[in-house]
């Protein structure tokens, strides 16, 4: 935990923070940076060397709270190597301001870490020892004047794991004062995870970062941060990928272990660094629609068997064209007039296991692709409506500028109009597919064949419902991720614009939400509320 004093240079009033801050520390703390520099006047920190070189630093007005809260999040994710490492590097490049600091944290790649080694004869010893030379010639080597080169021509410094030197590689200045980087920054980074549990939660920040692929010291620190016995009960809250493509090719199931190791592999064969590979394996995963990440992992280890079709490639009939070229089939000039190309092509991309994806038609040269189920699975998710009726004034001549709110009970009585406006909405390009076509998973979008929004009166009051169909029942994971992308289209898409188009009644205009930010709003499948609801009355009627 850090702690500063912070001394107003203007007015010479000060203020202790301690980190983290809960949210009216924080805005006290803001409100104090804002008025002016400030100084740094003392500070607390596990990290010795971190306390030594903030104290004195002047405070700029804005960034100034935000920078100091990042060091100790990023500190935060440091193993105890790193914070060796972190330490000298501060005893090293001697920082002269709150942002040099932050930098320097996101650039330990930079420095090297000679374990164990305490003085400059094991220095010696450790760099001349890639050195081959007979064993007598070595008897009489001086790796004392051998460390002590080493220390004179490489910027370092000794700590209490090792030596610790400069790789000779410029630091890269991350940040430029305005947008800090995220906690646990790796450069290496494939997939940020962001866990959660509530005894991390109740005494530290929401979430706890950690970038991945990530080493075993890395992994038990998370464990030991959030207090769980195995790392697999964690929750992961969410991801984010600087590859931001690959975060919507992902399965919503997601095994912290499973997912180093799948980002352990992509770094391994860099196939990320290439655009042609990385283009390829976001097709393979569209196409394969792996449950989990062991099976995403199965699809970036065979990459090589997956074949992403030219784009000239696009329909059953160029299929059925390829499929005879490929099978060196030929047919007569005379017989071609007669052969169905669009029937043909169907069947060999059924047979042959050929996936349509945004990045064309994909087939896997050593097995079919598994199809998913022609079947649909029929569910809806219900979730509370609310409504502002703009009633008509007489006295005015016109709709009133003062709306009354409308409950879900009194929203009944307009149904068929409410239902007429959902009818509008609809887009011609949507099709029978609806918002599924605006999905931002591709393995959900692939998995879900249409989503359609509509009300229902149940228990006596109008509801938000979303009718759903998918190939097959979707996991509990991939419902709730898409409950996650229904509140986005409710909250921000499809139901922003559906509540600021007003509905004409006989009383006024009315506008209807999906969606409201009080702690009344929720998404249920209509199991779930009909059920919680009889389970509601049941009890009720039994205390009676």
């Amino acid at each position: 935990m850090l702690k500063v004093y912070l001394s107003s240079i203007a007015t010479s009033e000060g203020l202790w923070l301690a980190f983290p801050m809960g949210s009216q520390e924080r805005q006290e703390a803001m409100k104090f940076g804002a008025g002016g520099t400030n100084e740094i006047g003392a500070a607390t920190s596990p990290l010795e060397g971190l306390k030594t070189h903030l104290e004195g630093m002047t405070l700029q007005p804005g960034q100034g709270i935000r920078e100091l809260e990042f060091l100790d999040r990023n500190t935060d994710c440091m193993t105890e190597k790193e914070k060796s490492i972190f330490q000298a590097a501060l005893e090293i490049e001697k920082p002269r301001s709150v942002m040099e600091s932050v930098n320097l944290s996101c650039n330990l790649d930079k420095f090297v870490l000679y374990e164990g080694v305490s003085s400059h004869e094991e220095l010696g010893r450790r760099v001349l020892g890639n050195e081959e030379m007979p064993e007598r010639v070595a008897l009489y080597l001086d790796y004392g004047a051998a460390g002590e080169k080493y220390a004179g021509s490489h910027a370092g410094c000794f700590t209490d794991l090792g030596y610790v030197a400069r790789t000779g590689e410029a630091l890269e200045p991350l940040y430029d004062g305005k947008y800090l980087p995220e906690p646990g920054y790796d450069r290496s980074c494939v997939i940020k995870a962001w866990l959660s549990s509530p005894y991390y939660a109740a005494g530290n920040y929401r979430h706890y970062p950690v970038s991945l692929p990530a080493s075993d010291d890395r992994l038990a620190l998370a464990e030991e941060k959030l207090g769980w016995r195995k790392l697999e009960e964690y929750k992961v809250a969410y991801i984010s990928c600087p590859v931001r493509e690959l975060e919507s090719c992902l399965p919503f199931s997601r095994d912290v272990r499973e997912m180093n190791a799948f980002a352990g592999l992509l770094a391994e064969r860099n196939i990320l660094g290439d655009a042609g590979t990385r283009e390829k394996l976001f097709a393979a995963l569209e196409a394969a629609v792996p449950e989990n990440m062991a099976q995403a992992m199965e699809v970036a280890a065979g990459l090589e068997q997956y074949e992403v079709l030219p784009e000239d490639i696009r329909t059953a009939e160029d299929y059925a064209d390829y499929y005879l070229e490929e099978a060196q089939i030929y047919i007569d000039d005379e017989v071609q007039p007669f052969l169905d190309y669009g029937k043909l092509g169907e069947f060999r991309m059924r047979k042959d296991g050929v996936v349509q994806t945004e990045y064309g038609l994909v087939l896997r040269r050593d097995r079919p692709i598994a199809q998913l189920t022609e079947e649909l699975e029929e569910f809806r998710l219900f979730s509370p409506l609310s409504g502002l009726l703009y009633p008509y004034d007489e006295d005015y001549g016109g709709i009133s500028d003062q709306p009354m709110e409308i409950g879900p009970g009194d929203l009944c009585q307009y149904e068929d109009q409410i239902l007429e406006r959902i009818g509008q909405e609809r887009l011609e390009e949507e099709g029978e597919r609806g918002l599924a076509v605006y999905l931002g998973n591709r393995l959900l979008k692939r998995k879900v064949f249409s989503m359609n929004p509509t009300v229902e009166m149940w228990n006596g009051e109008l509801w938000g419902v979303l009718e759903v169909k998918s190939h097959g029942a979707l996991s509990p994971q991939e419902l709730s991720g898409l409950m996650e992308e229904w509140l986005g289209q409710e909250s921000d898409g499809w139901g922003e614009g559906f509540e600021q188009r007003e509905i004409k009644t006989e009383e006024g205009d009315l506008c209807v939400s999906f969606w409201h930010s009080g702690d009344g709003f929720f998404i249920k499948t209509e199991q779930e509320l009909k059920q919680q609801t009889q389970d509601f009355g049941m009890k009720m009627g039994g205390n009676g």
